[in-house]
């Protein structure tokens, strides 16, 4: 037995080692050394030395090489050292292959060279090169690439040439007829490019070069200075970028420092152990829980305590013997909501005749299980209209002004739409005009873009929930606040419960109403029932609600089950016309 338990152990050991080693296995290409030769008949030789790091077993490497437009790919040849060498052909052109010897060396050049065809093309009064030193197919980056392009003897004073994009460029220079060219490392799926003009080929050959009867060169050099002009603008959008985005980060600051520092006010007072004020629970908890003006279902279930604490409606306990699967006999517990007929409901206001009234509509002969209400309640949407509507009257109660200045949220809601739709137009205008491939600027402009947008939205939000953070109160709010959140304080500390407890139990009801109000009825409700004697905790109103706490937290998952369902909510050619390019990589 132990030696099966070895064996285990030792295959899942080679296992992991295993497939660790083939998740590590990776490839880089650390260089392409390109040598261009163009005759004076306007054949474009090539030879590439594309030198490849391997960690890991490849099998060959490849490179894709494509015909220019109208011409064709001769005199293929290549070498892979203790490899062999193939051509394949594939759609529009071909792929040279070069196997590898076994086991992986650690690094190899593929040495290849081909002949174009047609890749040069003649005007009337100028010959052109255009030509993808690296395209945009290759699966990864290039660290380096060195490149050398020469012309027929004696043209040099007479050449010109521009790189695209010239930002990978890290050197360049001609030296009588031949350009020399250094670039630092070209990302992946991106192209590099030159285009050269010089003296046009004498008699040519339309065997050998792509003849255009028209000149070239006035529209080549506009070309070449929109292009120019382009990266400027591309460079101008990037620095206005880091503006905008430093603007983004500091503007919240502004409006805090201005807008949302809080009045100073004479109050020190470290516990309120009588009600602040005779407010509404519901009122408190719209002005200082959650967006001012709003209640939270807290509000409404306080609103519930209060029905009950002043007799409008009353909560019982229920036992019943249930069977567990249809076997076991066990005891279920239930909380009874009964209605008082005789209530006289004049003196409620329209919020709270609300609540009364949906309970009373759910009743059956005057009373209802809490569980089946919260059936329900969650059954359709009729619950989740009613709060919305609900929210509305007691919203209408209060007058926020004179609690809250939201000034600085409606500036920075206003200040976040101007942002967000400023960076959609700039991802537009980057993508549809001025692309990355073309301009590796604009990258640095969409990732800019996407901070500037992540942080506008996620501001948004913040100050859509934290509305507190850029507004402020009034000095008359602010007390109002600070009384009602040491008010709080009192409830949910023991020791200052303990040392002054509320006179008499009647008392105690009243304080947990506002505690269901403030957020901290489970804990109001436990040092009550620790502090209270026992006797006098039994004839609470809301003993039963001891044993069954979920009354108080069932109400928010009734709404969440009536919310409705799915709501939640030819010739000179443009930048990067050039043929050649193409890609490559290892497998």
């Amino acid at each position: 037995m132990k030696h099966k338990y070895t064996f285990i152990f030792l295959f899942l050991s080679f296992f992991v080692l295993f497939t660790s080693s083939v998740s590590a296995r990776d490839y880089t290409i650390e260089s392409d050394k390109i040598n261009i030769d163009i005759d004076s008949n306007g054949i474009v030789h090539v030879e590439e030395y594309i030198t490849y790091t391997f960690d890991g077993t490849y099998r060959e490497v490849f490179r894709r090489v494509y015909p220019p437009p109208g011409g064709s790919i001769e005199n293929i040849q290549g070498h892979c050292e203790g490899g062999t060498f193939s051509v394949v052909p594939i759609p529009d052109g071909y792929e040279l292959v070069g196997r590898l010897p076994s086991p992986t060396p650690d690094d190899i050049t593929f040495v290849i060279s081909y002949d174009y065809y047609r890749g040069i093309i003649v005007y009337d009064d100028v010959s052109e090169f255009h030509y993808k030193l690296w395209g945009e197919e290759w699966e990864k980056p290039l660290t380096e690439l060195t490149a050398t392009i020469s012309f027929p003897a004696g043209e040099g004073d007479d050449i010109q040439y521009w790189l695209h994009p010239n930002d990978y460029t890290r050197q360049s220079h001609l030296e009588e007829s031949v350009i020399n060219i250094e670039t630092g490392k070209i990302p992946s799926e991106s192209w590099y490019e030159i285009r050269t003009v010089f003296p046009r080929i004498i008699s040519p050959d339309p065997n050998f070069v792509s003849i255009e009867n028209e000149n070239g060169l006035e529209k080549i050099l506009a070309i070449e200075k929109k292009y120019e002009s382009d990266q400027g603008i591309v460079k101008i959008i990037y620095y206005l970028t880091i503006l905008l985005a430093a603007t983004v980060l500091l503007f919240p600051f502004y409006i805090y420092f201005k807008y949302g520092r809080e009045p100073n006010i004479d109050y020190s007072a470290l516990y309120e152990r009588e009600l602040p004020t005779d407010s509404k629970p519901a009122v408190v908890n719209a002005i200082v829980k959650s967006k001012v003006g709003i209640p939270t279902m807290d509000g409404f279930v306080a609103t519930v305590m209060d029905l009950v604490y002043r007799d409008y409606i009353s909560l019982h306990d229920v036992r019943s013997n249930k069977k567990y699967l249809g076997i076991l006999d066990h005891e279920v517990e239930d909380v009874v909501i009964e209605i008082n007929k005789n209530a006289d409901v004049s003196d409620l206001q329209d919020f709270e005749l609300d609540v009364f009234s949906l309970l009373k509509k759910y009743t059956s002969a005057g009373s209802i299980p809490w569980s089946q209400l919260k059936a329900a309640l969650g059954k359709d949407t009729e619950f989740f209209e009613f709060m919305h509507g609900w929210n509305k009257k007691v919203k209408d109660k209060i007058k926020v002004d004179k609690f809250f200045i939201s000034r600085g949220n409606i500036k920075i809601f206003i200040f976040n739409a101007i942002v967000i739709i400023i960076a959609f137009l700039v991802l537009r205008i980057i993508t549809g005009i001025y692309p990355p491939v073309q301009f590796p600027v604009a990258s640095n402009v969409l990732n800019m873009i996407i901070f500037i947008m992540i942080i506008g939205f996620a501001l948004t939000i913040f100050a859509a929930v934290n509305e507190k953070s850029f507004g402020r109160w009034t000095p008359e709010g602010r007390l109002f606040s600070k009384r009602w959140d040491n008010f709080e304080k009192y409830l949910a500390d023991f020791s200052a419960l303990k040392e002054h407890p509320p006179e008499s139990i009647k008392i105690w009801d009243y304080y947990m109403v506002y505690a269901v109000a403030l957020g901290v009825a489970e804990k109001a409700l436990k040092n009550m029932s620790i502090v209270v004697p026992s006797e006098q905790f039994s004839h609470s109103h809301f003993y039963v609600i001891y044993y069954n706490p979920g009354f108080v937290s069932g109400f928010s998952s009734a709404y969440s089950a009536s919310s409705p369902k799915g709501s939640s909510g030819g010739g000179g050619g443009g930048i990067g016309g050039g043929f050649g390019g193409g890609g490559g990589g290892a497998r």
